[in-house]
């Protein structure tokens, strides 16, 4: 049973509901939930779907339940990802929008009124703001906001938004934006997250919404607070978590609203999935000192050799700043 507060029925809902898909997130989930809860302009619920913690994160979000009634806290029985715990959430959502906030990220006050308001003046069904990325104790790493380019609002393509996500390791990818969709254009075309995916999940919700007719819109405000936590999924791939997107990809390229470009684009970046799947397979070897296996991964998929090197000379960098000299 989820826990709820007292609220209307599901067609008396507030304008946005902010879905929080949270795992092991008892110690900064307060936080986050409050932030959405403090969102200026907009009436809002937050939904938060606790991905079968091993910690006190349920406990957390029912007792932010049982003190605010625009709170849902759901507990899932089994590990499900960030996409199972956001279709739980979209299940029972009431909002006219829903917004997607991670269990360890902030929005700027006015973000999701700024967000609606440009999708009322451009008819869209699907909003992408830009982000400013924050270090864990909320501080700036940077001067600049994520995407630079274009800095006032852009209707995006399917070919824009695949062409500016094509780097699969490192880079500003648009992947990265936190989306503000229109519940109805979600329920109305039967779309969801895809639950095979444990990251990549937002850029093929996006993509999806795209290949069926929406409207989608780039707000370059750097509203949407992301945090660069040490450790986190979007760090480091695992190589299983690379199979299911490129999996997911290959299945893309057959859909039948695919232009030419849009089919090169796709194949393109299935590619670069694919050298990245054999990095990681190499960098898990030499960690292992597998050093037989390395040679293999690599002589079956010799164009990978440039990005191994890439992640190896990253790494060293990383490990050489860390060291303390006398």
């Amino acid at each position: 049973m989820p826990a709820r507060g007292k609220k209307a029925g599901r067609g008396d809902g507030p304008e946005v509901s902010v879905i929080i898909a949270a795992w092991q997130a008892e110690g900064f989930l307060v936080r986050s939930i409050e932030n959405a809860l403090a969102q200026e302009g907009v009436t809002v619920e937050v939904i938060v779907v606790d991905d079968a913690s091993e910690d006190d994160t349920y406990g957390v979000a029912r007792a932010m339940a049982d003190r605010d009634g625009r709170v849902t806290a759901l507990r899932l029985a089994e590990n499900s990802g960030p996409s199972g715990a956001r279709n739980a959430a979209l299940a029972v959502a009431r909002g006219e929008w829903v917004a997607v906030l991670d269990a360890d990220d902030r929005m700027a006050p006015r973000r999701l009124q700024r967000m609606i308001a440009l999708a009322g003046a451009q008819g869209a069904d699907l909003v992408l703001g830009n982000l400013a990325e924050v270090d864990e104790t909320g501080a700036a790493i940077s001067d600049e906001p994520f995407v630079t380019d274009p800095d006032v609002p852009m209707r995006l393509t399917a070919e824009r938004f695949v062409a500016g996500n094509l780097r699969v390791v490192g880079g500003h990818n648009l992947g990265y934006l936190k989306p503000l969709i229109r519940r109805g254009f979600l329920e109305g075309e039967g779309i969801s997250y895809d639950t095979d995916l444990r990251n990549g999940e937002d850029f093929h919700l996006v993509l999806c919404c795209l290949l069926s007719g929406a409207e989608v819109w780039f707000s370059p405000d750097p509203d949407y607070l992301y945090t660069r936590r040490r450790g986190s999924v979007s760090a480091a791939s695992a190589v299983e978590h690379i199979t299911a997107l490129i999996r997911a990809e290959t299945d893309m390229l057959i859909h039948p609203s695919l232009t030419p470009e849009l089919r090169e684009l796709l194949d393109k970046r299935r590619r670069g999935l694919g050298d990245l799947r054999t990095t990681e397979t190499v960098l898990q070897a030499l960690k292992a000192r597998r050093i037989g296996r390395a040679r293999a991964a690599l002589a079956a998929r010799p164009r990978a050799a440039a990005l191994v090197l890439r992640q190896l000379s990253e790494g060293l960098i990383r490990r050489l700043r860390r060291v303390q000299l006398p």
